[in-house]
């Protein structure tokens, strides 16, 4: 999948809607997912210093995917935020 606009980014997080579907091409997925978040912020922020994959400390990688579908099955940011859910949230996305 190609990222040239706004509708293939549609595109992908209405694929994402359905988690079986998710589940099943993880692997693939996972990829796709960073290079929509790769093109999104070199094209449209226009931010070129910012490294991708993410890393946290101790160079451990954020699992972007694993991100999303948990903060949209938890009600989205807001909702995290409001309730100081962010630890939770992120404590099983990052690898070793």
């Amino acid at each position: 999948m190609v990222f040239k606009d706004f509708q293939d980014c549609k595109a992908l997080l209405h694929m994402l809607e359905d988690e079986d579907y998710v589940f099943k091409y993880k692997c693939y997925l996972e990829t796709v997912f960073e290079n929509m978040v790769e093109w999104f912020i070199k094209e449209k922020l226009e931010i070129q210093s910012r490294p991708l994959p993410a890393y946290a400390t101790n160079n451990r990688k954020v699992g972007l995917l694993d991100l999303y579908m948990a903060v949209k099955r938890e009600g989205g940011h807001r909702r995290i935020t409001e309730n100081g859910m962010w630890s939770m949230i992120a404590k099983d996305r990052i690898r070793v």
